[in-house]
């Protein structure tokens, strides 16, 4: 999973990277669902934005967040896209159905 880090009038520290990178990690386990990702950090009025968006193989998830700090917005965000994840995981599975196997096709 590739993630594209961009910072809207703001320097992203290599500190912050590897802090995004650490969390980033609690995705690992969607990584077969997950084709790219995109995290736009920014600062408006005294608060610390952060946009995350997630590119599926036939959706897209896009979250932002509000904090004090780029470390809080970050924490936050990517916490609210574990849940999502966990949600359309749980929508995902629910939409397959199981297959039969010819045992099963054969005693109808």
């Amino acid at each position: 999973m590739s993630i594209r880090l961009t910072g809207r009038h703001i320097k992203i520290s290599p500190k912050l990277k590897t802090y995004i990178d650490r969390k980033m990690s609690k995705l690992d386990r969607y990584a077969a669902h997950i084709v790219d990702s995109e995290i736009i950090l920014y600062s408006e009025n005294n608060f610390a934005w952060a946009e995350g968006i997630l590119h599926l193989k036939h959706d897209k998830i896009k979250t932002r967040v509000k904090a004090e700090t780029l470390e809080r917005a970050v924490h936050d965000l990517i916490d609210k896209l574990v849940r999502q994840m966990e949600r359309f995981e749980g929508r995902h599975r629910a939409k397959v159905k199981p297959r039969r196997t010819p045992n099963e096709i054969s005693q109808e």
